[in-house]
């Protein structure tokens, strides 16, 4: 069983423009729009794959209504709080000519300390070992980064394995609860170290940083240059597949959807991680936040590339 846990949802609306140009008029070519989140896209991925996984986290309003009712459709179970004030509606933009997108990102509703006591015993409540919990995506308003600490203990304590997908303020109080598994994009890792992460032997070094700091499992998304992922026995570079790119958006979702598929399977490390590769570039070729579809994604395992250092 995989729960994964959206604390700030989002509907995502993708528009596309042949060229955006500021301050004048954009005609709209095409527009999707998807249940998101981070979390939210992580079960998507797991569905597509095959998987059964949980989607929880705080929903409000005719957004939030919209989002479980999309989740029905496409076959997730989900169990979320419902809480005052409307889930937020998140704007991608892409530009035909340059590939590029823009994200525009609301900040969503604010969340009560009632709430947030009611999603911790939910959580607790849905953990059936031997599970995953991936707790992903930022913070709402209301949440203290803190209660990324408690959510990490309480899941372990558990008996769970947890996945923490996070970053600033959420991340430096979710690691100090020890995750099994962390994700981070090379900005925060840049961030939090203070220097730059872009050698082989930079990579490795800011591996064994974060592991010291309590995490088993590092996975590092650097965005075309690929992945990096290392364990107390493994330093892997792991190169992207080369393929036509449509929009860049939720492919960190994806990597972790198929990396955690994989893993509940019983799959080994370089086995998952040829898995969430594929599942990432698929991602980017699809329109909005829809993950590809399971034959593209198994057809190209091979593909993937696999380096020790």
């Amino acid at each position: 069983m995989i729960v994964t846990v959206t604390l700030n949802p989002a509907i995502d609306k993708t528009i596309e423009v042949n060229r955006l140009t500021i301050a004048t008029l954009n005609k709209v070519e095409n527009w999707i729009q998807d249940p998101g989140g981070k979390g939210i896209n992580v079960s998507k991925v797991i569905e597509s794959l095959g998987g059964n996984s949980i989607a929880t986290g705080f929903l409000g309003g005719s957004a939030g209504r919209y989002i479980m009712h999309s989740l029905d459709a496409l076959d997730i179970k989900h169990d979320f709080v419902m809480i005052d004030g409307e889930t937020r509606t998140n704007l991608k933009i892409f530009d035909r000519v340059t590939k590029e997108t823009t994200e525009i990102n609301e900040r969503g509703p604010s969340v009560s300390e009632a709430a947030t006591s009611e999603l911790l015993l939910k959580v607790k409540s849905l953990i059936k070992p031997p599970c995953i919990v991936v707790i992903s995506g930022s913070t709402p308003e209301g949440l203290s980064a803190d209660f990324f600490s408690t959510l990490v203990l309480a899941c372990k304590e558990m008996g769970a394995k947890v996945f923490l997908d996070t970053y600033g303020c959420a991340f430096e109080s979710g690691i100090k609860a020890m995750p099994d598994y962390i994700m981070l994009r090379h900005r925060s890792i840049e961030k939090i170290l203070d220097c730059e992460v872009r050698t082989d032997e930079a990579l490795v070094k800011a591996g064994q940083t974060f592991m010291k700091m309590g995490a088993a499992h590092v996975l590092f998304s650097l965005g075309p240059e690929g992945n990096y992922y290392c364990d107390a026995e493994n330093s892997l570079r792991l190169r992207p597949i080369k393929i036509d790119v449509h929009s860049t958006v939720g492919a960190g979702d994806a990597l972790v959807g198929g990396f955690v598929y994989a893993l509940d399977q019983e799959y080994d490390i370089e086995e998952s991680l040829r898995l969430a590769m594929a599942a990432s570039a698929g991602a980017v070729m699809t329109v909005g936040t829809k993950p590809m579809n399971v034959e593209w994604i198994t057809s190209q395992i091979d593909r993937v590339v696999v380096e020790k250092i």
